[in-house]
């Protein structure tokens, strides 16, 4: 134990309720003396303080009051209440009713519209009453065809929520939302044999000024993967901790600590969701944080071995084959490695392909590879 450096300083232990919320310790002079992820440690003398937590763009702060004479004291944080398009309990976002029909509606036999991989797609509306958030959603194959719309998933305006849960072929969608007439856009999803890929998304105003409804926002929507049959368990500590990390990259928040990536390489069968998000926030940090990824990569199933996700992420690797790119991936950072990839002749986007003629229809303020289409022939 590390002893202090005045016989006044007090041991200072703060946990965080969640393991990935940050940490920010201020003193009684607004000044930050110590910041961590999920657990601080600091030495302090008596006197008042704040706890800051942090979860992406959510803070709730905790006074903490250090009584002179004090050998060490631990402080347990407060939650923190952020926002998700996930309905997990103890988020301000929740509604019971959301979280039991995703559980329900993830796990009833879904609609066949191909064999090997399954897609669930949770919409839900919690603001306005009465909306309808499955408003001009269509899914689509990477041609461009017709694969599902609304009518096929449950569409329950009283409640607020769309589900839709459907057997596909594995491969790589296009998930849509139409604005109004000739006025839509889109992200792409990627599902995997012998894996339930599933979409939750928050209802939004509609982009357009003129469009008074509202509408999915795919921007903001969270994705989470799991082994066939298994479908959405809202009280996973594991789906949990995807969610939080996507909060986190989506923000611009390092919470990603060597004990959370050798936590990781000690699962005998982590969470895809949770490799892909850590090695994106490890990406460009160094030549430590590439072998890091080289390692974490090693982790995926062989059937996750064509994913452009990942194998975006191996760009940067030496490789003696140029990986191709016939379909986009679902990040943005994903995107841009493949950019810059093929300007630098280390990756091949075939002619023709769908991921050639994206161009200049990538809105490059999201998350996820979002695209406007309005010049791509559909």
């Amino acid at each position: 134990m590390r002893k202090s450096s005045s016989e006044q300083e007090v041991r200072l232990t703060v946990r965080a309720y969640n393991s990935l919320s940050e940490i920010f310790l201020v003193n009684s002079r607004f000044e930050k003396i110590a910041a961590a992820v999920g657990q601080l440690e600091t030495w302090i003398p008596p006197g008042l303080y704040k706890a800051r937590f942090r979860i992406g763009q959510t803070q709730v702060d905790q006074l903490i009051e250090v009584h002179p004479g004090a050998e060490e004291l631990e402080i347990k944080g407060l939650p923190v209440n952020f926002n998700s398009p996930i309905p997990f309990p103890g988020t301000d976002t929740n509604r019971d009713v959301h979280r039991q029909a995703a559980e329900k509606f993830s796990r009833v036999a879904a609609e066949k519209k191909g064999e090997g991989s399954w897609l669930f797609l949770f919409l839900r509306e919690t603001a306005v009453a009465g909306a309808a958030p499955w408003t001009g959603v269509t899914l689509h194959d990477l041609d461009g065809a017709l694969v599902a719309e609304p009518g096929q998933g449950i569409c329950d305006q009283e409640n607020g929520y769309f589900a839709l849960h459907i057997e596909l072929d594995p491969g790589t969608y296009r998930l849509r939302v139409e604005e109004e007439p000739t006025e839509f856009y889109e992200i792409f999803v990627r599902t995997v044999a012998g894996w339930q890929t599933q979409i939750f998304a928050l209802s939004e105003a509609a982009w357009l000024p003129d469009v008074q409804a509202r509408r999915a926002a795919l921007p903001s929507a969270s994705l989470l993967m799991t082994e066939a049959g298994e479908g959405f368990d809202s009280g996973n500590a594991m789906t949990r901790q995807v969610e939080l990390l996507r909060l986190a990259l989506l923000h611009g928040r390092q919470v990603v600590t060597e004990a959370l990536v050798s936590d990781l390489l000690e699962e005998e069968r982590p969470n895809p969701v949770q490799i892909i998000l850590i090695a994106h926030a490890l990406s460009g940090q160094g030549k430590l944080d590439a072998a890091l990824r080289k390692v974490l990569l090693k982790k995926f199933p062989a059937e996750f071995g064509e994913h452009p996700d990942i194998q975006a992420l191996t760009l940067d690797q030496s490789a003696e084959v140029r990986p191709a790119f016939p379909a986009p991936p679902m990040f943005r950072s994903s995107w841009d490695r493949i950019v810059q990839a093929v300007e630098q002749r280390k990756a091949i986007v075939p002619p023709g392909s769908v991921a050639a003629q994206l161009d200049d229809g990538v809105i490059k303020t999201a998350l996820w590879l979002v695209h406007r289409p309005d010049s791509l022939e559909i």
